[in-house]
């Protein structure tokens, strides 16, 4: 007999008692139970409860592999010409839209966030296609330039409130301060 069925059997025995009819009741038990142990039932349905937490787990997996994943980055130089830029990476497989976005001084007071406008995209303007693995550019040039040094912050941070398309809530995410 195999390893498993002796422990089996031991388990089984834990449950007898001294009254011989008690002791009769759980042999039928037992005798019933290894019944339905051998005959499939119950392998069957361990089978399909491994089956199924394997596919949950593949298909949260997948989910996890597919999420919004994006960075931001920036290059703030002090010349009008040359201009601010702020760089949007994807780094998820799946493409999405920016349908609007804002530029935005934020500063930390007491227990909420004070907020106050920067540089907005207008409201007409086309959505920005930002495909997988790739990143776009946004450049702050002439009457769009921004100064970002220290006396211009003053204690705030530079963040960007991004509308992304099917997404409930836009995200912000900081970029310099």
């Amino acid at each position: 007999m195999s390893q498993w069925f002796q422990s089996w059997q031991r388990f089984l025995r834990s449950f007898e008692c001294v009254s011989p009819s008690t002791r009769d009741t759980y042999a039928l038990y037992r005798d019933q139970a290894m019944k339905e142990l051998l005959d499939g039932t119950n392998l069957l349905a361990a089978w399909g409860a491994f089956l199924s937490t394997l596919l949950a787990a593949v298909k949260l997996w997948e989910f996890w592999r597919s999420r919004l994943r994006l960075s931001i980055g920036y290059n703030f130089t002090s010349s009008n010409q040359i201009g601010n830029e702020i760089i949007i990476r994807n780094l998820s497989s799946t493409p999405f839209l920016i349908t609007y976005w804002e530029l935005l001084w934020r500063e930390r007071t007491f227990l909420r966030w004070k907020e106050s406008p920067l540089i907005s995209s207008d409201e007409d303007n086309e959505d920005i296609r930002v495909g997988p693995h790739s990143s776009i550019k946004l450049t702050f040039r002439e009457q769009d330039h921004f100064d970002s040094g220290t006396s211009a912050l003053r204690g705030r941070s530079i963040f960007i409130r991004l509308h992304i398309a099917g997404r409930f809530r836009p995200l912000l995410r900081k970029v310099y301060g």
